[in-house]
């Protein structure tokens, strides 16, 4: 048994080391061919960049050619040598294209009569040049693209283009002639940082160098390295990439090479696979040194297993001691997991509940508001014909009755209305129908409806605007909403004599309009609550102020539905303080409007940025401004 356990060790030991061994050998392998892969991919993309620039390059330059030559053909006296029309016209030419070294004008006879580069051109015998001489046969058509020659004027290698320019009898009477300098093209590969020893050489199609970077373009290289083999091959518009083992440029290389679909042009792309693959080859190094390593300390730990190997027994016998205690560990976590699924199922299970009975409450509300409302209209509509006397003239207790009748119906109203605007709000159906709101307007027309109610019990109402208050964005319905629940609110559980202001101040943030009373105040403890539906401070208050306790917690919503904020803070005793907040955003400038004479028994006491209107509550009581509210 023993002795089957270490031949397994050993053999196990020789298998991981082989394993290691190839896994390594694998991935350097495959990095091998991915970096040759990589720069395979990247001097194809590069070539065709590289064409396509130099193609827009040159094309732009025949543009110009074409261009000039139409101006010179018009011009019977271009032949004129020092003409400054057409010397201007050549240097405005010239300045068209970085690549244009010097505009020519060459006569048919070979003689040069403009240069965009001196006012007196030098005069050689231009007749051998082929730029000239190809126009004279009128082969090639139009554009002539040549092959890089050195030249006496510029005393340089240049690459020439030319156009035909004929006399007015359609003659042969000469060429304008483009003298690109191949320098712009290395300047423009110099600018790639080309790394991993990439060369880029720019040829004509039948066969010369252009230019060359990172090489200077020398006579040497231009006879000694024309376009290659495979290159000449290559129809327009092609791309072909190979690895070649030895080249001009040095031992092997990949090499892109792309023809140009329009002009006589080819770009060849080369990279040196020993600069590609030198980072590599210092990792082979390394990858041995770990390979050593790692087999070495692979056999060392296979001998200690084997060693140790007379100690299975009591191993195994603590190993199978652990798994026991795993799997009683599992089943345990199992049926902890079973518990919590459990629980979580009946969580959910309420939850959907408690949401059926809350959907189910606010289908009932909403029934039972619309139910009630038709009947309730009928009440009160009835109860305001007699109370006018259309069926007649009633007195005494009868028209105070009806009187209760009329109030107690339009209040009941009210409460139904809000219940039922709550189950909207509840529900996602309350639709707000925003425009711009009056605020001054908003909280008069408020303070008027309310001011009978306020009259009954000796409260003194007021408002304290600014001078010139913006105008809401907002549901006006809503807003004044807000007002008349807040207004009845205070009024409700203010005393006998007691105070409730309006007020209204902008700031750079917000807009804030308050409602401060001096009633009975609510505990602290209870102000999150009185926020929340049906619910009041207490059962005292129930029966002592009629009410659904509704009233906040509707306004909370309509005003948050509005992007505002609603604050209450209060004091037992001492009274409460309502406090809307809408951003800086929802604000208007009203219209200006023409003045209008004042009406109404109104007191107006002017400050400098505030407007202060107390509204008397008893026709035998002399109107109170409010100074100081606790």
């Amino acid at each position: 048994m023993i002795s089957r356990l270490k031949g397994g060790m050993s053999a196990f030991g020789l298998v991981l080391i082989f394993g290691l061994n190839a896994m390594i050998g694998a991935d350097l392998l495959r990095e091998h061919d991915e970096i040759l892969g990589q720069a395979w991919e990247e001097t194809q993309s590069l070539s065709l960049i590289l064409e396509r620039q130099a193609t827009d390059s040159v094309a732009g330059v025949a543009k110009i050619l074409a261009g000039t030559a139409e101006v010179l053909n018009r011009r019977p006296y271009v032949w004129d040598a020092g003409d400054l029309g057409a010397q201007a016209l050549l240097r405005r030419q010239a300045a068209l294209s970085p690549l244009i070294h010097a505009l020519l004008v060459v006569s048919a006879d070979g003689k040069l009569i403009h240069d965009s580069t001196t006012m007196a051109p030098m005069n050689p015998d231009l007749s051998d040049r082929e730029y000239l001489t190809i126009h004279d046969t009128n082969v090639g058509g139009g554009l002539y693209v040549g092959t890089p020659v050195f030249s006496r004027v510029a005393g340089a290698w240049l690459v020439t283009m030319s156009r035909r320019l004929e006399a007015n009898d359609g003659r042969f009477a000469g060429a304008v002639v483009a003298m690109i300098d191949p320098t712009a093209f290395r300047s423009f590969y110099e600018a790639f940082r080309l790394r991993n020893g990439t060369m880029v050489t720019l040829y004509h199609a039948n066969g010369p160098m252009m230019a060359r970077y990172p090489d200077a373009a020398t006579d040497a290289n231009r006879v000694a390295q024309p376009l290659p083999p495979s290159a000449t091959r290559l129809k327009p518009g092609m791309t072909g990439t190979e690895h070649v083992s030895e080249t001009n440029d040095g031992p092997d290389r990949i090499i892109s090479h792309r023809r140009s679909a329009d002009l006589p042009l080819v770009v060849t792309v080369s990279m040196a696979t020993d600069r590609l693959l030198q980072p590599w080859r210092g990792k082979l190094v390394l990858s041995l040194v770990i390979t050593a390593c790692g087999s070495a300390m692979l056999a060392f730990l296979t001998f200690a297993l084997v060693r140790e190997a007379g100690r299975r027994e009591a191993m195994l016998a603590d190993l199978q001691n652990s798994e026991r205690a795993l799997r009683d560990s599992q089943q345990r976590l199992i049926q902890d997991i079973a518990g919590r699924y459990r629980a979580e199922a009946e969580l959910i299970a309420a939850k959907q509940a408690s949401d059926a009975a809350n959907r189910a409450k606010t289908q009932f509300l909403a029934n039972m508001s619309h139910e009630l409302r038709t009947p309730l209209n009928a009440i009160i509509g009835f109860a305001e014909a007699l109370e006018t006397g259309i069926f007649g003239q009633l007195s005494g207790k009868p028209a105070e009755y009806i009187g209760d009748i009329r109030r107690s119906g339009q209040h009941l109203l009210s409460l139904i209305n809000d219940i039922l605007d709550t189950t909207k709000i509840e529900s996602g159906k309350y639709a707000l129908h925003e425009e711009v709101v009056n605020i001054r307007d908003t909280v008069e027309e408020s303070l008027r409806s309310l001011t009978p109610q306020a009259a009954e019990k000796s409260i003194t109402l007021t408002s304290t605007l600014p001078e010139d208050p913006p105008c809401l964005f907002a549901d006006e319905r809503a807003m004044r909403q807000v007002l008349l629940n807040l207004l009845s609110n205070a009024l409700k559980f203010t005393p006998v004599g007691g105070r409730v202001a309006v007020m209204v101040d902008v700031s750079e943030r917000n807009l804030r309009l308050r409602v401060i009373d001096t009633g009975i105040g609510i505990p602290q403890g209870e102000l999150t609550q009185v926020l929340e539906p049906f619910h009041q401070v207490d059962n005292s208050h129930t029966r002592r102020y009629a009410g659904t306790g509704l009233g906040l917690p509707l306004v909370k919503s309509l005003v948050e539905m509005q992007e505002g904020r609603f604050l209450l803070t209060s004091a037992v005793g001492r009274g409460t303080t309502a406090t809307i907040l809408f951003p800086i955003s929802r604000l208007r400038r009203p219209p200006p409007v023409p003045p209008t004479p004042d009406s109404g028994p109104t007191d107006v006491a002017a400050t400098d940025d505030t407007t202060a209107i107390t509204v008397p509550t008893t026709a035998d009581t002399a109107p109170r401004q409010l100074e100081t509210l606790s």
